[in-house]
């Protein structure tokens, strides 16, 4: 049975699943259910409207970002999350940004509500984060700007990696730098606002990962860049590379990936895996980057409390979920949901969660790391 206030994952079948899109071994698929807990403020009644898209571990905390369609009140702010409870640890914390960003070639963007997609921490110096914007079609470039920064080989905006300065604690938050990416022209991305980079993570290797929603023909991809100190001295172009992953997507639907991190191996001498949320599948897919062995599926049910008040079962499975973070932590995945509004409501079964889903509040799940996701070539 579910234990009330608990976030697990338990396995509950296993079979192979055959994908054209992949050269040899076919993809291994798990079934498993996650229970949430929803995510509270200080005072523990759930969020309104935060619209999760980034979320990344760090000190022992999960520190949460949203998108541009949250509620006014939640665009902007870092949110620091308590991973056992799923309530703030502080208040929202609001993010500033530079006189030297404002006055640059981006500063239009700045002035307003960015559409951030991904948030991580630079490995480098843990009082930096980084995040990355999707949809501007809704500001422009000076023509100067965009004689500079035009060739993006997908959007007339560019997509733009965005650095946060924090304090140790995470009590102050300032953009102090940006740099626009260009992808190689052979990946045709295309020229889609809205379907942008959704990732961030990094390697053991000094890479960056950045999590394409999905490519002109649809797909999901996943491009990478070097990254080091002298990262931000720069305001050129980041010129990512396609990683040349090979990703579960048997066939031409939808099947874009909103979130990323990374996981360490428990093999010797093995560079690790990627951690990748496809959200309209309800499906976690771990990816070897050595590529040695097929990318391994984990397709997921997601269960919301119902409190332990109601006359409904302690849980019930939700119709419509959208996970769209994910942070890795030692053996668990956290993971946490964007409410998608159109069909959010959808998920109302019980009485006692109606306000929930009418108010967008976002779950945090936690699901366990399984030794089984490592095996080579599992048949």
């Amino acid at each position: 049975m579910f234990i009330q206030r608990s976030i697990f994952v338990t396995t509950v079948a296993l079979m192979g699943l055959a994908c054209t899109a992949l050269p040899s071994a076919a993809n291994e698929v798990k079934l498993g259910n996650a229970a949430g807990i929803w995510l509270t403020d200080l005072q523990g009644e759930t969020l309104t409207d935060p619209q999760s898209s980034g979320f990344t571990w760090r000190h022992n905390e999960i520190i949460h970002l949203g998108d541009n369609s949250a509620i006014e009140a939640m665009r902007n702010k870092l949110l620091k999350v308590n991973p056992q409870t799923a309530q703030l640890n502080a208040p929202p914390i609001a993010i500033t940004v530079s006189d030297q960003v404002l006055n640059g070639c981006f500063g239009e963007l700045f002035r307003q509500y960015p559409d951030f997609e991904a948030l991580t921490w630079d490995r480098h110096d843990d009082t930096v984060l980084i995040t990355v914007t999707e949809d501007s079609r809704f500001v422009s470039l000076s023509p100067e700007c965009k004689a500079r920064y035009g060739e993006t080989n997908s959007t007339d905006y560019p997509t733009l990696l965005v650095k946060i300065e924090t304090d140790k604690a995470l009590t102050q938050a300032q953009i102090t730098a940006v740099r626009p990416v260009q992808f190689p022209k052979a990946a045709l991305v295309g020229n889609a606002p809205n379907d942008g980079i959704e990732g961030l993570a990094f390697d053991n290797s000094g890479n960056l990962y950045l999590a394409l929603e999905q490519n002109a023909a649809n797909a999901p991809m996943i491009f990478k860049t070097p990254y080091n100190t002298e990262f931000w001295l720069h305001d050129d172009y980041v010129k990512v590379q396609d990683s040349a992953f090979v990703l579960p997507v048997p066939d031409d639907k939808d099947h874009p990936i909103n979130d990323l991190d990374y996981l360490p191996s428990p093999k010797a001498n093995h560079p690790g895996y990627l951690v990748a949320v496809a959200r309209n599948d309800d499906q976690l897919w771990i990816i070897d980057i050595s590529q040695q062995q097929p990318p391994f599926v984990m397709q997921m049910s997601y269960y919301a409390p119902t409190g332990s008040n109601s006359n409904c079962p302690a849980y019930e499975k939700m119709v419509q979920t959208a996970v769209e973070g994910v942070a890795v932590y030692k053996d668990s995945l956290y993971l946490v949901n964007d409410a998608w509004k159109k069909h959010y409501p959808d998920n109302i079964q019980c009485p006692a969660n109606a306000n929930n889903f009418n108010k967008f509040a976002p779950l945090l799940f936690r699901v366990s790391v399984d030794p089984i996701w490592f095996i080579h070539n599992l048949k």
